[in-house]
């Protein structure tokens, strides 16, 4: 089990003025990411999405949680450099993306926390464009991503219009 360095006690309470970043931690393919826990929704345990003709090669299909289309998006492909596949073992963490909910496939939600001022470093996190920065904890090192970078620009136009031909079908 992988612990978190974000201390339980840092996570915002109702009237607590924010000491730092306020984030949500997974883990995908043994490496920590994280992020900003104002664009999560909710998590939930992974299934069989269904395909979406036409979406990029990052979407993986689409599934309905509680009655919205929500794209899940191969996360490992764009961070990691290897496709998913999806067991029964992952969870679909969902987060808000240009107005698109989207599923990222990960391995395990570690948990929410807060980040202290000190120990955000955003400027040198890569060459990413998805990686907002990287947070330096006391057990290592833990990459932000920006859910709203993350799908590239010719992805999320294919993305809308598989959507919009997706809805059309139906009806």
């Amino acid at each position: 089990m992988i612990s978190s360095a974000f201390a339980p006690e840092a996570v915002r309470q109702p009237d607590a003025a924010p000491a730092g970043l306020q984030v949500l931690e997974f883990i995908c393919r043994g490496q920590r990411f994280a992020v900003p826990l104002a664009s999560v929704r909710r998590a939930v345990l992974s299934a069989r999405p269904v395909p979406l003709p036409g979406a990029a090669e990052i979407v993986l299909g689409v599934l309905d949680v509680g009655g919205e289309t929500v794209t899940v998006l191969d996360f490992a492909r764009r961070a990691c450099g290897r496709p998913t596949a999806i067991t029964p073992t992952q969870q679909f963490l969902i987060v808000e993306s240009n107005g698109f909910p989207c599923a990222l496939v990960v391995d395990s939600i570690v948990g929410p926390g807060t980040a202290p001022p000190e120990a955000a470093w955003p400027a040198a996190a890569g060459s990413a464009g998805f990686v907002d920065g990287a947070l330096h904890l006391p057990d290592g090192l833990c990459l932000v991503i920006e859910p709203a970078r993350f799908l590239f620009d010719h992805e999320r136009e294919q993305l809308a219009e598989a959507l919009a031909g997706a809805a059309g079908e139906r009806h």
